[in-house]
């Protein structure tokens, strides 16, 4: 078994404090390379190639680093996705077998928050350290590996591969010990992730920028009307009084019509703030007049105003002074009759904003009370029980505001920015971000978007091939769902999937208290989150009694599942770990049981195991056969895409239905392999869907049998 460890030191562009390192920027070159070999676990000597450095004037030939290449079993490297785009587009070979140190590092964390970068890794392994000191301060005053002396990058690189060889065999001899040895499963599958990321990745996203462009204007637009409105609602209920949105004080003198007035008590009584462990503190338990009673003795009403010119300063906020002698100061002064705005405010006597209540500790913040997202959907509910139009208005706009703020930042601007000049977006995929396992993205987000045809910046994702290019997706059905019943075993939730029952039109009637008969589309959609909601242990705490008692039929409808997450919780207090049938494992560190017969951490020790066997299991195990297949059959088209439980493909005109079947054969039968890699046999058939368009947001369903 020969394996090669690499490292690759790159250029970096640098735009705004931004470092874009992409293999994919047409201005980035790869300046060297360094590798060792291992054979019999002795590790060898460390060689380097220069390609592009200020320092030589002809390129080092590569090819002893190719040769290298094709002749190693396994790759190893630390990061490694990131040298291995930069070899595939250089067009040099792979190793058949690709190891990655820090997707190791990440599977043995257990998903407790450390640091996996090389540095850290070498540093708690007791391997050979990394050579931070010797480049840290020249990358940030903005000096690149091509313009570094070059025996600082020699000397700083070959230390990194050296320290990726030992961490690799120490990794490989703690896979031996004990209950690691079922980790093996989870190293082989998440490397072979990996080289699926490398495919989507160079593949890329075809962007419509004049499509993304016409959805901007019609975000901004939609941004300036709600501005608008809620400013006509803000002057109508408060008065004169000036409010700055993005101010939490100004938030809770609006929604709740009260402003703090000693906040150490306030801060002290609602618990708010870090403990001594540095984890948030738990909000005091108090009674419903015990709280009120905390909230009168803490804030105050707030008033209306008129506000009235000041005739001091003449509305300019500051005066002059003159000196003894007559002569003017330099600088002008504050005036004190206004407080320096020009206007002084006069309380009218009626109680200003929306007069909506807090329903308890839970939601008291530091400047006041909360009005995040989670809090402004139950203020909505509240608002909507007392007729209070204003507030209605005025919550749905912050609600999509905040939406539309989030897309045009993270979604339109990111776009825009990473977009290459052939029109093709490299957005990157993180595999060791998450506790979970599942996917993150950056450069820019392409995971965390709105679901389906609801979000119209999809509709610039277009084919790049003329002539019929299609995108098509293909997404798993109530995957959460079928994973709950499988891990749990639960009778009704298996009766409901061989049946075919429709769980989210169930759950929207309860929770809208109407007829299954009068659930339309959008109900349906909407109500998807509170039937994922009890899967990932929630208890709808805070919410209308009527959804509260949603959630505890829930729980007597399927009894499985509550005696499993029980079991989960008591196999955390015994052991502190929670295993999941890829053998990937989740350790809950301190764990005691709470009053209620629930755990500290309960929400995730549920969550994670349904969560991660879905979405970091059995999506990439089928993303990884696409491509397995995709290649088998020589499709042109493209996979370029993998998002909660989908695959997306810029299919190539002609090749719709060789992609259709060759994704029901990745996704539907994935269960064949589950059995052959995890020895787990499913006891639930794996429904797809598969949509096509001409984008990826204006498709239609066809069909995949």
């Amino acid at each position: 078994m020969r394996i090669i460890v690499f490292d690759l030191e790159t250029t970096v562009q640098r735009s705004e404090g931004a470092i874009d390192n992409s293999p994919f920027n047409p201005k980035n070159k790869m300046v060297s390379a360094h590798w060792l070999t291992i054979e019999d676990g002795v590790i060898g000597e460390v060689n380097s190639r220069v390609f592009h450095h200020n320092e030589i004037e002809k390129s080092d030939s590569p090819d002893d680093f190719i040769q290298a290449l094709k002749s190693a079993d396994i790759g190893v490297a630390h990061n490694a996705k990131f040298d291995l785009l930069y070899c595939m587009e250089a067009g040099l070979p792979i190793p058949p077998e690709m190891y990655c140190t820090m997707i190791g590092e990440y599977i043995f964390s257990r998903a407790q928050p450390l640091s996996k970068s090389l540095k850290a890794t070498a540093e708690r392994r007791d391997v050979t350290r990394k050579k931070s000191e010797l480049v840290d301060e020249l990358f940030k005053s903005g000096t690149g590996f091509e313009a570094m002396p070059l025996a600082t990058v020699i000397e700083y690189a070959e230390a990194d591969v050296l320290s990726c060889a030992e961490i690799y065999l120490d990794q490989q001899k703690d896979l031996l010990k004990g209950s690691n040895k079922g980790l093996l499963p989870v190293f082989t599958l998440m490397n072979e992730m990996m080289m699926f990321l490398c495919e989507i990745e160079r593949n890329g996203i075809k962007i419509d920028m004049d499509a993304l462009n016409a959805v901007e204007k019609d975000f901004v637009a939609e941004k300036e009307q709600i501005e608008k409105t809620l400013s006509d609602i803000v002057i109508s209920v408060m008065g004169d009084t000036p409010i700055n949105l993005n101010s939490g004080i100004d938030m809770t003198k609006v929604v709740y019509s009260r402003y703090i007035v000693d906040k150490e008590y306030h801060k002290r009584t609602f618990n708010i703030g870090l403990g001594a462990n540095g984890k948030p503190l738990y909000p005091p338990r108090m009674s419903p007049s015990q709280f009120a009673n905390t909230v009168r003795k803490s804030t105050r009403r707030v008033m209306k105003t008129v506000g009235y010119h000041c005739d001091t300063c003449e509305g300019k906020g500051k005066i002059q002074k003159y000196k003894k002698d007559g002569t003017p100061w330099v600088n002008l002064t504050k005036c004190t009759s206004c407080g320096g705005q020009g206007f002084t405010l006069t309380e009218t006597g009626q109680v200003a904003g929306l007069k909506l209540i807090p329903e308890g500790p839970q939601d008291a913040a530091i400047n006041g009370f909360k009005t995040d997202k989670q809090t402004i959907e139950k203020l909505i509910i509240q608002a909507e029980s007392k007729d209070n139009l204003d507030a209605i208005t005025f919550l749905n706009g912050i609600r999509r505001l905040n939406a539309i703020n989030t897309y045009l930042d993270s979604f339109v601007t990111g776009i825009k920015t990473y977009t290459r000049p052939d029109g093709i977006l490299h957005a990157q995929f993180n595999q060791t971000t998450t506790r979970t396992g599942r996917l993150s993205s950056s450069n820019p987000n392409f995971q965390n978007q709105p679901r389906g045809g609801t979000f119209p910046v999809r509709r610039c994702v277009v084919s790049r091939f003329e002539g019929g290019g299609e995108i098509a997706e293909c997404d798993f059905s109530g995957l959460e769902f079928r994973v709950a019943g499988e891990l749990s075993r639960d009778a009704q939730i298996i009766e409901d999937i061989l049946t075919g029952k429709d769980i989210h039109k169930q759950t929207a009637s309860i929770i809208n208290q109407v007829p299954e008969s009068e659930i339309t589309k959008d109900k349906r959609q909407s109500a998807k989150a509170f039937t994922f909601a009890p899967l990932y242990g929630g208890l709808g705490m805070g919410q209308p009694p009527h959804v509260q008692a949603y959630f505890k039929e829930y729980f007597n409808i399927y009894e499985g599942l509550k005696r499993w997450h029980q079991t989960l919780m008591d196999g955390v207090l015994k052991d502190g770990l929670v295993r999941i049938p890829s053998g990937r494992e989740f350790y809950f560190p301190n764990a005691k049981r709470l009053r209620g017969g629930r755990i500290t951490n309960a929400t995730a020790v549920v969550n994670y195991p349904v969560q991660s066997f879905a979405t970091a299991d059995i999506v990439p195990l089928s993303c990884i056969r696409a491509l397995r297949e995709f290649r088998r059959l020589e499709l042109k088209s493209k996979l370029i895409l993998t998002v909660h439980d989908s695959i997306v493909v810029d299919v190539f005109p002609g090749e719709r239905d060789k992609v259709a079947k060759a994704l029901k054969w990745a996704m539907s039968e994935v269960s064949e392999e589950l059995e052959e890699r995890f020895n787990y046999k499913p006891v639930l058939p794996l429904a797809i869907e598969m949509e096509v368009g001409k984008n990826w947001m204006d498709k239609t369903l066809v069909n995949v049998d």
